[in-house]
């Protein structure tokens, strides 16, 4: 089956993309909503309406309980969808039933005969926790199958994903990504997520994902399992997972708890609804906790579903805009291990700075430590060490807003010009108002000329440095409105 994944816009490991398979396609990032065969709670025509054009389901449970009925339909006419179909191996059950008979060739054929679009080869979740030798168990076996199945299935219509094993082992979790790249997978898959999200585990999270992008071609769409929680999905974006799948729309319906952007609240405990939904526009929650429990899950899956749809908008719409790290740094602010997890984040700028653009439409915002890592920031840094070049013996150092020579701003009465930045440092008078040291803004006022700054120019090769005396009082800097919103540069 013909797939192929172009990516759009990017920001941080974040892409906008459109992956096609079989004649459909899917921009991403999008959740694939993990359904029952047999006992589903929203229909799939609601899951279309609602906007979601790819679908999960399990291929061990359908050949468990629905086997003749789905080789004679096909998956697609079964479960009435028309969009993407993509189907998990079912490792987990075959190893949770001790089903010790199934092996690759079951599995990828019947995946294959029901016409699922994308399928998981045979593998055998990692989980958490586990010890070492158990972990690199888990990663033979699964690439073991994966091997075989795309060497004997390969041709079939059916795109195989190579799940990715070894859960907090991240030497193992970078094996496996590199062996299924080299096994020649278009497209690759991470697991084990789940039970390390449900220990709110987020800093570990995004060492597991940077140990397989790291061993991954940039090309190449990465879904992450299980990935359903609202605070966590810009995060996985930014880290550059694609796709995702998650039952917990459902799972999180059942017991009465409701998402939000923040994170999820019991309907017990809530006197109001605080979306505008069109579950919660037409109910209360007094009116949803006195509906029959069959019905308060359905309700409460639509809008948890919605809620999930609603904050993969959001992560587009920043990486169009550029600012998905303020997106993700935002978001971390509802819980401790999220907090954790974005300082973690921010120690792979290196990484990050592959999908970020040199030059954005919008300014930046330095509001933390983390912040003056940004992949922009880091990158400007680099970029200004290399112009600082002498052509003077001595320099003068200012700051911004204070004036300058009118057209030969580079000297000054034989003396170069730095403008002190409070991020960057001092800048060449000529870079004032490049991007991006005219549109970062900083907290506060910026600092006196320092003896570090000093030496950084004399470091260029100038043999005197003066602080600018008797300059015109700063001109305040303005935010200049745009139709992306404030930009923190000088009028």
């Amino acid at each position: 089956m013909k797939f192929s994944f172009e990516v759009k816009e990017s920001d941080l490991l974040g892409r906008i993309g459109t992956l096609s398979v079989g004649g459909k396609s899917l921009e991403t990032p999008c959740l694939f909503p993990v359904i029952h065969p047999v006992s589903q709670i929203v229909p799939t025509r609601d899951l279309k309406q609602m906007g979601f054009l790819g679908l999960m389901t399990n291929s061990y449970i359908i050949h468990s309980r629905r086997k003749d009925e789905a080789l004679e339909k096909g998956i697609h006419d079964l479960l009435d969808f028309d969009g993407v179909f993509m189907t998990d191996s079912g490792g987990y059950q075959v190893l949770e039933y001790g089903d010790l008979e199934v092996g690759y060739k079951e599995v990828a054929t019947f995946q294959a005969d029901i016409c699922s679009d994308i399928a998981v080869t045979l593998d055998r979740p990692t989980g958490y926790p586990q010890k070492r030798s158990v972990a690199r168990e888990t990663v033979d076996y699964s690439l073991k199958n994966a091997r075989s199945t795309l060497n004997e299935f390969g041709e079939r219509d059916t795109t195989w994903v190579g799940p990715i094993q070894g859960g907090l082992h991240l030497d193992l979790v970078r094996r496996s990504a590199g062996a299924l790249e080299e096994a020649g997978f278009s497209f690759l898959a991470l697991g084990s997520p789940v039970q390390v999200m449900e220990n709110y585990m987020f800093a570990d999270l995004v060492r597991m994902i940077i140990a397989a992008r790291k061993k991954m071609r940039y090309s190449t769409p990465l879904h992450l399992f299980g990935a359903g929680h609202p605070l966590t999905m810009s995060l996985a974006v930014a880290l550059g997972c694609d796709t995702f799948d998650s039952a917990s729309y459902v799972i999180f319906a059942r017991t009465g708890r409701y998402m939000s952007r923040n994170g999820v609240m019991t309907l017990q405990s809530m006197k109001y609804l605080p979306c505008s939904c069109p579950v919660c526009t037409k109910t209360s929650a007094k009116e949803l906790l006195e509906l029959d429990h069959g019905e308060r899950t359905r309700r409460l899956a639509e809008h948890n579903l919605f809620i999930l749809r609603e904050e993969l908008e959001a992560c587009k719409e920043a990486i169009s805009e550029g600012r998905l790290w303020d997106l993700v740094e935002e978001r971390s602010m509802a819980h401790p291990r999220l907090r954790e997890a974005f300082v973690e984040l921010a120690k792979h700028s290196e990484q990050l700075s592959l999908g970020t653009p040199a030059i954005k439409e919008r300014g930046l915002f330095v509001r933390s430590a983390e912040d003056a890592r940004r992949p922009e920031v880091l990158s400007a840094k680099a970029r200004l060490s290399e112009v600082m070049s002498t052509y003077a013996k001595a320099a003068r150092v200012g700051h911004a807003g204070e004036g300058r020579p009118r057209r030969k701003s580079v000297h000054d009465k034989g003396r170069d010009l730095f403008i002190h930045h409070p991020v960057f440092g001092p800048v060449p008078a000529e870079l004032e108002f490049q991007y991006p040291f005219s549109q970062t803004e900083a907290e506060g006022t910026p600092p006196a000329v320092t003896t570090q700054e000093t030496s950084k120019t004399k470091a260029a090769g100038h043999s005197r440095v003066t602080e600018k005396k008797g300059a015109k009082t700063r001109k305040a800097v303005r935010s200049r409105r745009t139709r992306w919103g404030a930009s923190p540069s000088p009028r």
